[in-house]
This record gives C-alpha cells, structure tokens and sequence, in this order.
C-alpha cells in the first residue's frame, strides 16, 4: 500500500518595468548669425533658414522653437529691443529696416538658434498588449514560477511521466520557462 501525501504548489510572480522614455532627442543648434543689416529702406537684417543654408550651415528641416536675440543686447528678450522684428518658428528672424521707427531706421544685427528633434530610434514607447496582436512589444516582462513537491511515506513509484509545460508571455521578447510536472503512477 502507498501512503501519499498531498501535492504543495507555491507560485511566485516577478515584474520588471521598463521606464517610458522620450520619443524624441531634442537639442538646440549653435548661433546663426550669416546677415549683417544693410542701410537702406529695402534692406535689414535676414537670419532665414534659406539665407543661413546658402551660407553653408546646417539647421533642421523642422524646428520645434526658435529664439530670436540682438547681438548687441543678449540678455534683451527681442520683445524688449525695441524693433519691428518677426522672429517665427516657421522661417526664422526677418527684420526690415522700412519698419523701423525713429531717426534711423536700420535694424540691429540679429542671431537664431533653433530645437531641432529626432526619433528616439531606442526608445520602447508604452504599449498595451492585447491577445490578438503578435508584434507589439511588452513595457514589462511577467515571469512565473510553480513549484510542486510530492511526498510519499512508505514506497517509491514504480514509474514516473515527466511532462514539461512551456508558457510565454510575448512571444516577440521572452524566453520560454519551462516548469516540469512530476505525475507519478503505481502498477
């Protein structure tokens, strides 16, 4: 006769979280200053992102902002200067001499820079993972581990059936985890 005591199953669960990380790297471009303003009511100062490319500089095809600054008064919001100046994300810093006021009307030498953004190509964006979808990528990996114990007080099994279970949890990230079960019969 074989005396059995009852199978003890213990389960534990661990979460690694990833961080969310910004989408896009952002960072400011060096001073353009390729224009110097020309008497004339005509003429001005022109810090465009057309006139700084032909003068062989590089500046990102899509600025996020742009700040705009008197070469002559750096710590002057270009609000504070007091000229007609249109400094605009979209095309940069035109400053046109026939807008200024008072006896002379020239503008001052003005200087850009810009933000400039790119994809953060290793950034893993938050997503939720849903049963149907295969090729989303998981923000946090679940790990589950079983434990049985069997215990028998007086015989050992004559044979033993080993079945080894595997479970996922994405199958695009995660390394299998295999948890044999131990089934034994008596003849």
């Amino acid at each position: 006769m074989t005396t059995t005591t009852p199978t003890t199953s213990k389960s534990s669960t661990t979460t690694k979280a990833t961080k969310p990380c910004e989408p896009e790297v952002c960072t400011w471009s060096e001073w353009f200053d390729v224009d110097f303003p020309s008497a004339g009511p005509n003429q001005g100062d022109f810090e465009t992102y057309q006139h700084i490319r032909a003068a062989g500089k590089h500046i990102c095809q899509h600025p996020k902002e742009i700040e705009c600054r008197a070469e002559d008064y750096p710590d002057l919001a270009i609000q504070q200067v007091g000229q007609v100046v249109q400094c605009d994300v979209h095309f940069g810093l035109v400053c046109k001499n026939e807008d200024q006021t008072g006896k002379f009307k020239m503008c001052l030498n003005y200087r850009i820079r810009v933000l400039c953004c790119t994809p953060n190509y290793n950034c893993v964006s938050p997503v939720t993972t849903r049963p149907t979808s295969t090729s989303t990528l998981p923000t946090s990996t679940t790990v589950t581990t079983s434990t049985s114990t069997f215990h028998s007080s007086t015989t050992q099994p004559t044979s033993a059936e080993i079945i080894l279970s595997t479970s996922t949890t994405s199958p695009t990230t995660t390394t299998p985890t295999t948890t044999p079960t131990v089934s034994t019969t008596t003849a």
